[in-house]
C-alpha cells in the first residue's frame, strides 16, 4: 500500500530516516519527505512516534488497520520438476491444520504455469495466487516484499507458511518486521490450538539438549518457516477443485 508523511504532525525528529533500509526518507527544511525510491514496504511507519507516516489507499484514503485475520497462506516455491518437495510438505500440513480448525489454504506461487497451480489445488490448495513476472531464484527483494505484504494486507491470513530456503530466510524476515510480528522457526513439530488458532512450536536449544516451546499468541499472522523433512507430504486428490488468480508483478 502506498506511504505517505503527514506534514502538519512531522516535528522533524528524523528518527524515520535510518529506519528505511532504502535511504528513501530525507528532510526538507524541519520536515521529513519521502524520495521517489520509496518502495512503500512501510517499515519506516513504526519509527514515527507521532504517527506522521501512514498507509493510504490508491485513492489517497487513510487506511484503518483490520484487527480480523483468518486462514493459512503459504508462501511455496517451484523447481523444473514442479513444486518443490519441501513446499509440498507444508501445503500437507497446512491442509491438516486448516480442516482441524474450519479455515481455508491459499497459496502464492511465482510462476504463471496454470498446471502448477492445479497440482497445488490437487495437495490442498483452496486458492492459488500467481504471480507472475518474477522467480524465487533470481528476483528484486523491494518487489517481492511489496508484493506479498499487498496480498497479506488484502488477504489477512492468520498463519503464514514458509520454507527456510535462501528466498525464505530472504524474504520473511522483513514480512515479520513489516506486520509487527514474529517469526517461529526451527520446528521440529507444530500444534494449533482449535480455539484461538494459536501455534505451539517445538523446538530444539542449546544444540540440541533441551527442547522447548515457543508461540505467538498476540501477534497476527503467525509466521512460521519450516525445514525441508520436517513434516510428510499430504495426500493428493486429483478432483478437489480451487480458485487461480495472475497477479502481474
Amino acid at each position: 500500500m502506498p506511504i505517505k508523511i503527514i506534514t502538519e504532525k512531522c516535528n522533524g525528529c528524523q528518527l524515520c530516516i535510518p529506519s528505511c533500509p532504502y535511504a528513501a526518507i530525507g528532510m526538507e527544511g524541519d520536515k521529513a519527505v519521502l524520495f521517489e525510491s520509496c518502495v512503500h514496504c512501510g517499515i519506516c511507519i513504526d519509527s514515527c512516534p507521532l504517527g506522521a507516516i501512514i498507509e493510504v489507499s490508491e485513492s489517497g484514503e487513510i487506511l484503518q488497520k483490520s484487527i480480523s485475520y483468518s486462514n493459512i497462506l503459504v508462501i511455496g516455491e517451484t523447481d523444473k520438476a514442479g513444486i518443490t518437495r519441501l513446499s509440498r510438505e507444508i501445503l500437507g500440513k497446512a491442509r491438516e491444520f486448516a480442516d482441524v480448525v474450519g479455515v481455508s489454504v491459499w497459496l502464492i506461487i511465482f510462476a504463471s504455469d496454470e498446471n502448477l497451480a492445479k497440482e497445488a489445488i490437487s495437495l490442498g490448495a483452496d486458492e492459488v495466487l500467481l504471480l507472475e513476472g518474477t522467480n524465487t531464484i533470481s528476483y528484486k527483494i523491494a518487489s517481492i516484499v511489496k508484493a506479498v505484504s499487498g496480498i497479506i494486507e488484502q488477504k489477512r491470513p492468520e498463519i503464514i507458511f514458509t520454507g527456510e530456503t535462501i528466498f525464505g530466510c530472504d524474504v520473511m524476515p522483513r514480512i515479520a518486521q513489516r506486520f509487527d510480528t514474529g517469526i517461529l522457526s526451527g520446528s521440529v513439530s507444530l500444534e494449533i490450538d482449535p480455539a484461538d488458532k494459536t501455534l505451539s512450536c517445538t523446538r530444539p536449544f542449546y544444540g540440541g539438549r533441551i527442547m522447548g516451546i515457543t508461540s505467538c499468541p498476540q501477534q497476527r499472522p503467525q509466521i512460521v518457516i519450516i525445514k525441508e523433512g520436517v513434516f510428510r507430504e499430504g495426500g493428493q486428490y486429483r478432483e478437489r477443485h480451487g480458485v487461480v488468480e495472475r497477479i502481474r508483478m
